[in-house]
């Protein structure tokens, strides 16, 4: 375009210059009517110059405007001014229609990703910060999908204000995470309550501010958890009971039939011989026993349920460890268990109550020995990592490990897959580190490394 264009401009320029030659060499021989001719030649190409770059121009104005306000259905037509400006009207035309294709694909992405935003769970809010102290009735809602409008109980409105007023403690809490948070909060009437679990994530684009706030009821997840805890524990009492009971009530049926006749009359004293006597004796005996199991039960589960507040203070992990390899040396040697305490920093503190946490170690512990059995080469090793703000002591046996199916099971409380196990030792464990704001985590690839990690806050 730019050499067409160059080309007819310099054509006419010359045009105009050589009438300007005519016109004074006409004045100067005196021919006025040939002088007025050219004259009127130069005004004509003059204006023939002037209106020949104002079409360009008009053109290219045009071609911006249809950018500018996103009208993609202009169109440039070809002309007979040439082939540069067909091709470059053909250029805008592409040009023209590349916008609007890549605004289509925009729009198309955008109502996708509002398409997945509607159908998640997550209440989703997204406002202009400067929303929340602007009294401007104006300030819209950018986002407010189907799951908050449920959740809040109230239409998708338009205006933040609107929203506000009719449910004034989201702006209150909103406003005081204003800065990016979270919270919770319990909202509901006398039919139904709710836990909210609120974040706001503060951004900038384009130089605004803006928040997205999400929340979502946890109540009904806490309630199905607490329901599927009771649950398994129920389960493992219903067992453990009907362990002990079952025989306890079959033995008494039969010490009920020895001492009664064939009518249901009870037989004298004097009636028992020596063998009756010695099976009522053993199975009294075996009553006692179960009895007795029975009582271990409820005093375990008593236990698990009623952890003492920790009397919290800084310790030496080292010191730690130490005390516990001198408690447990004994087990080691007699189960020829090659036990290893990592490098650990001498100064390296950790905030806790020292029984409990010794406790803890000792429960752990015993389950990895009992995994070694069996195993060529046993070894338990204990290593210390130190992050920013956590500490955490990895306690780790090459044994047969924990199945991935049980994964989940092995801290419910009397779960055990030992013969003789009590089930209590990593509930009671995990119980204890939560009453230090901390927990136990495990990873096991079975007879090369189970870790369990007692993580400790900073």
């Amino acid at each position: 375009m730019i050499k067409g264009f160059t080309i007819q401009v310099i054509l006419r320029v010359l045009i105009i210059l050589a009438c300007c030659i005519l016109t004074a060499y006409t004045i100067r021989l005196e021919r006025w009517f040939t002088t007025g001719g050219s004259i009127i030649l130069i005004l004509f190409q003059v204006y023939s110059l002037i209106n020949y770059v104002n079409k360009t121009n008009y053109s290219l104005v045009k071609f911006l405007n249809a950018l500018k306000n996103e009208d993609y259905s202009v169109y440039f037509a070809p002309n007979n001014q040439g082939d540069s400006f067909t091709r470059v009207y053909e250029d805008f035309n592409r040009i023209i229609k590349n916008f609007k294709n890549n605004k289509i694909d925009k729009e198309a992405q955008f109502q996708y990703f509002k398409q997945i935003l509607e159908q998640v769970g997550l209440g989703i809010l997204s406002i202009k910060k400067d929303a929340l102290f602007d009294n401007d009735a104006q300030q819209e809602i950018l986002f407010f999908n189907r799951a908050a409008s449920k959740i809040l109980g109230q239409p998708q409105h338009k205006y933040w204000y609107r929203l506000s007023r009719q449910i004034p403690w989201l702006e209150t809490e909103v406003k005081k995470l204003s800065e990016g948070g979270k919270s919770l909060i319990e909202i509901g009437n006398e039919l139904e309550e709710k836990q909210l679990s609120l974040e706001v994530i503060d951004f900038k684009l384009l130089e605004n501010s803006y928040l997205i706030i999400t929340f979502q009821d946890i109540r009904s997840e806490i309630e199905q958890k607490e329901i599927e805890a009771w649950h398994n524990v129920i389960r493992i009492l219903a067992h453990e009971m009907l362990n002990s009971f079952t025989p306890v009530s079959s033995l008494a049926s039969t010490i009920k039939k020895m001492t009664e006749d064939k009518q249901g009359n009870i037989i004298h004293a004097n009636e028992l011989d020596d063998e009756i006597l010695k099976d009522i004796h053993l199975a009294a005996k075996t009553i006692q026993k179960r009895s007795n199991g029975l009582l271990v039960f409820v005093k375990d589960y008593r236990t698990i349920s009623n952890v003492p507040v920790p009397v919290i203070k800084n310790i030496y992990i080292l010191s730690v460890l130490e005390n516990i390899q001198r408690l447990m040396q004994a087990s080691f040697e007699e189960h020829h268990i090659h036990f290893k305490i990592n490098q650990v920093p001498s100064k390296a503190v950790i905030a806790a109550d020292e029984k409990l946490i010794e406790q803890v170690f000792l429960n752990i512990i015993g389950n990895s020995i009992y995994a070694l059995q069996d195993v060529s080469e046993p070894k338990i090793t204990i290593s210390v990592e130190i992050k920013n703000d956590v500490k955490l002591i990895h306690i780790t046996d090459n044994g047969k490990g924990v199945d991935p199916a049980i994964m989940n099971q092995i801290f419910i409380p009397f779960y055990t897959t030992r013969k003789n196990g009590s089930g209590i030792g990593l509930s009671l464990s995990k119980n204890i580190m939560k009453k230090h704001g901390g927990g136990i985590r495990v990873n096991s690839e079975p007879f090369v490394a189970t870790t369990f990690s007692l993580v400790f806050p900073g």
